[in-house]
């Protein structure tokens, strides 16, 4: 099956297995590196990627629901102004993830912060599907005050 999506700003036109899950389509058919290797389709939430601004688990997500989507990675996201800004919020804090769910985690957090999702219940709902425990529920809450913030300041400057 063909399938056209844009992964990471790069258009493509793949031809897979309509089943084929977009964990492996990263890893098997564009070498990208953003995927756990420790994620195994168990729904460990550590192969989390943003599906037009949405997280998802990658896992999860057979080739044709991507077709026509934009799907972001972390390699993809970590060179943007936003992931910065949660950078800047884990300094801040002085609270960062484990190097297993850091990328997930961040994704997770950028989803909730493009879709003003920064109430307790809202991080709470986020981060369920994240079986990592590095971080409790009120220092993920804290990162994403915090980064809030550090995005308001920012969007205030340019306006």
């Amino acid at each position: 099956m063909k399938i056209d999506c844009t992964i990471d700003g790069k258009r493509l036109s793949l031809s897979l297995n309509s089943n084929k899950p977009l964990s492996l389509i990263l890893a098997e058919d564009i070498q990208n590196q953003s995927i756990s290797p420790h994620c195994e389709g168990k729904m460990c939430g550590l192969c989390v990627v943003l599906m037009d601004g949405k997280a998802v688990l990658s896992c999860l997500v057979p080739a044709f629901e991507i077709r026509e989507k934009t799907i972001i990675t972390y390699e993809g996201y970590a060179k943007t102004k936003n992931a910065k800004d949660i950078e800047k919020a884990y300094e801040l804090t002085h609270i960062k993830p484990c190097p297993h769910c850091y990328k997930a985690r961040t994704l997770l957090i950028e989803s909730l912060l493009s879709g003003s999702m920064t109430a307790r219940e809202d991080v709470a709902r986020e981060m369920n599907g994240l079986r990592c425990s590095c971080l409790d529920l009120n220092d993920t809450v804290k990162v994403v005050q915090a980064a809030n913030e550090i995005r308001r300041k920012r969007h205030a400057r340019r306006a």
